[in-house]
């Protein structure tokens, strides 16, 4: 809510927001694709979410300072002074939050590596499955299925804890998700932003190296 002691900056680079709202897509379509037997699509989409992920990972390196994972990952002595007196050190994730950027970004990783090695025995073989012995490739694709049901987890615990912020704190985290925008103390400076350039660069760099694989 607009006070007078508030601003409105841009906090979240167009890269983040499309990363977010397409792996918001992408998951979907895969749950649906397995449920419904189609694993051809769905090793398609996996490559496509292979590629965000490690995107994503880059990006939290070489991207802009709210994107950055120094920006926001701040161990247990952040949580704790978080939980504490509930102040930020950015204008990004809170220490709660990147916990769960973090969690969900490596078991999206593990997923779709291990959906590379996995084979399902019915015609359906990552393109790794057959590197591997068919032993590796049925504990890969078991873990694969294990991994899939803590994804839908932590997607579970993310949307009450946005529905938790929004009633305990009276701020709502998904708009600024689409505009980049957020309402912030009026002394806030601006964050730097990394160009758009160079996460496409990235993004179809990681492209063609998955596509190879």
């Amino acid at each position: 809510m607009k006070t007078p002691a508030r601003q409105k900056i841009r906090v979240w680079d167009l890269p983040v927001r499309l990363f977010h709202w397409a792996l918001v897509l992408l998951m979907a379509m895969l749950f649906l694709s397995a449920y419904a037997g189609q694993m051809q699509a769905h090793g398609a989409i996996g490559r496509v979410v292979l590629v965000l992920a490690v995107f994503r990972l880059l990006w939290g390196f070489i991207g802009s300072q709210t994107s950055r994972f120094s920006d926001f990952v701040k161990g247990l002595g952040g949580i704790r002074a978080y939980l504490a007196n509930g102040r930020l050190e950015t204008v990004g994730h809170n220490p709660l939050g990147a916990l769960m950027v973090v969690a969900m970004l490596v078991v999206v990783l593990v997923q779709a590596v291990s959906g590379m090695f996995s084979s399902d025995g019915l015609g359906f073989s990552g393109p790794l499955a057959r590197s591997v012995s068919s032993v590796t490739s049925d504990l890969a694709a078991g873990f694969h299925v294990i991994t899939a049901y803590v994804m839908a987890g932590l997607i579970a615990v993310h949307v009450m804890a946005i529905l938790w912020h929004w009633i305990r704190h009276r701020e709502n985290l998904i708009v600024p998700m689409f505009s980049g925008k957020k309402w912030v103390p009026r002394n806030t400076v601006q964050p730097l932003f990394a160009s758009s350039a160079l996460a496409l660069a990235t993004v179809a760099l990681v492209a063609v190296l998955v596509v190879v694989i």
